[in-house]
């Protein structure tokens, strides 16, 4: 059931023109609603005069469109906000309305001297989280922002051609035409790829004295060097920036210390992550340990790093050498398949990041002694939310032995157990007896279990992979089994599912 709140904004917009009419009598209170409803009904007319009119300092586009704030409390959808984000063509459209809006306003900035400081009211439009999973949204995205500054800057030299000729009629001595402090920040997410890096560097040119000033949060490179990356942050405001994401890019293990000696600037960065690199004890090669030495070194100088992730990176016994000197506690650390050791294990569960840690991904490390994972799930107990163990060698017998100190993360909402060589028994034995500990458990990656497997007992060791072994059979009856175990009232059912990589939440959602 909408709310009356709803109903009147939706029957505002249905005469787009007679409501701009009257715009300037709507109370401030009004334009959050009139905007999300004018978003989802395609009203492009309206939508621009919301924007150009917008009474608040900042523009959040996502948190507008998207859920409000008591929904990302509860995670259930107001009648508010009962509808599904569309990637298409018309929300680009819509998106590029909101920017037609802002550069409005500026025009209206550079004709009309009473909106100086403090004055004028639009100073941030805030679109970032919009970037999806596909490629040809988030393109599509790069070129929108990309055209929206060339908008912004063919207004800019418009005017001071203008104002050039008429100083030049009054011979008055020519002045700075524009103050820094009218510049509307245009905050984004970028990603930067072969297909898009030519047209977002023209739009970075001369960023700095645009009106409408693209500011960078979030930093995505996607099959692109580290050397070709760097180019693009040089333009960005180092204050800004609260994330570089490599995952997708192309580095080799020689630039690590030259790209940390490149981003250092960014004092307020708080997650970096690497890609896949290529395996190697890096450590025995005096040229490749120096430039860790250089990673090491630069990445103590960010005060504010709470993320970092690596991938196929062997850091065997050297994880203190990597992370002790950090000034900040981390709480977000992605470690898939780096060959940790127990002394590593050891380390972490003792160190100032383990109180601290949210989310922690230790997939395709072997664990050989289950001790000292228990110390580090004890250690992480208040904090952790967020579990992955594939593919890290337990059995049932470690699993039973992690059982009292896993229980005790009482936050804890995802785990991660798949490409474990475990049976059901102790699968369900975790949500049969202990499930009331952990009352916020949302997803389970469960393995493909060895008693719901044919034809194992002609293997000496279990293979990796179990999905040609298994009986369909047997594993959907397990799995119905978990799906039907009962769960109080107020929780929502556990999601169980055969992926290493299962719901892979952004760190920065569960601040």
């Amino acid at each position: 059931m909408y709310s009356l709140r709803y109903l009147s904004a939706r029957q505002l917009v249905q005469n787009e023109e007679a409501t701009c009419k009257i715009m300037e009598f709507f109370p401030r209170q009004l334009y959050g609603i009139l905007l999300k409803v004018a978003f989802r009904y395609k009203k492009s007319m309206l939508l621009q005069e919301l924007v150009k009119n917008w009474p608040y300092p900042q523009l959040k586009v996502q948190m507008l469109l998207q859920i409000c704030h008591q929904c990302m409390r509860t995670s259930k959808k107001c009648s508010d906000c009962q509808w599904a984000f569309p990637y298409n063509e018309t929300s680009k459209n819509n998106f590029d309305d909101i920017i037609k809006g802002v550069v409005s306003y500026i025009k209206e900035i550079i004709n009309d001297g009473s909106k100086t400081l403090p004055s004028r009211r639009l100073q941030q439009l805030d679109m970032t989280g919009l970037l999806g999973k596909y490629f040809l949204w988030n393109h599509k995205l790069m070129r929108l922002w990309a055209s929206s500054i060339s908008r912004a800057k063919i207004c800019t030299l418009q005017q001071k051609i203008h104002d050039s000729e008429n100083q030049e009629k009054s011979q008055v001595p020519e002045t700075s035409t524009f103050p820094v402090e009218l510049q509307v920040d245009f905050l984004v997410d970028l990603e930067v790829s072969l297909k898009s890096e030519e047209f977002l560097m023209a739009a970075l040119q001369d960023n700095i004295n645009s009106l409408l000033h693209l500011t960078c949060r979030d930093f995505y490179v996607d099959k692109l060097s580290v050397h070709d990356a760097a180019k693009f942050l040089v333009p960005l405001d180092p204050l800004v920036l609260r994330r570089i994401d490599l995952s997708k890019g192309q580095m080799k293990l020689m630039d690590i210390g030259w790209f940390m000696s490149q981003i250092s600037i960014f004092q307020n960065m708080k997650s970096l992550k690497f890609p896949e690199f290529e395996f190697t004890n890096w450590w025995e090669e005096p040229s490749l340990k120096s430039q860790f030495d250089i990673f090491v070194t630069e990445s103590n100088k960010l005060k504010h790093l709470t993320e970092i992730a690596f991938h196929n990176i062997c850091l065997s016994d050297h994880l203190e050498y990597l992370l002790g000197g950090l000034l900040c506690s981390l709480q977000s650390l992605e470690l898939s398949y780096c060959s940790l050791t127990n002394k590593d294990l050891t380390y972490l569960a003792r160190s100032q990041h383990s109180t601290h840690l949210i989310k922690l991904n230790l997939i395709g490390n072997s664990i050989d002694q289950i001790e000292h994972v228990l110390e580090l799930l004890k250690a992480a107990s208040r904090s952790l939310v967020w579990l992955n163990m594939a593919f890290c060698g337990i059995t049932d017998s470690k699993f039973y032995a992690a059982l009292p100190s896993l229980c005790c993360c009482s936050k804890l909402s995802y785990l991660g157990l798949y490409g474990n060589h475990m049976t059901s028994t102790s699968v369900l034995t975790l949500l049969k007896q202990y499930q009331h500990k952990l009352p916020h458990l949302k997803a389970v990656a469960i393995p493909i279990f060895t008693d719901c497997c044919a034809n194992l007992l002609d293997f000496r060791h279990l293979p990796r992979s179990m999905e040609s072994y298994i009986n369909a059979r047997k594993f959907n009856s397990v799995l119905k089994e978990l799906e039907e175990l009962p769960r109080a009232e107020q929780e929502s059912p556990i999601n169980y599912t055969l992926n290493c990589n299962f719901p892979v939440i952004d760190y920065f959602d569960f601040q």
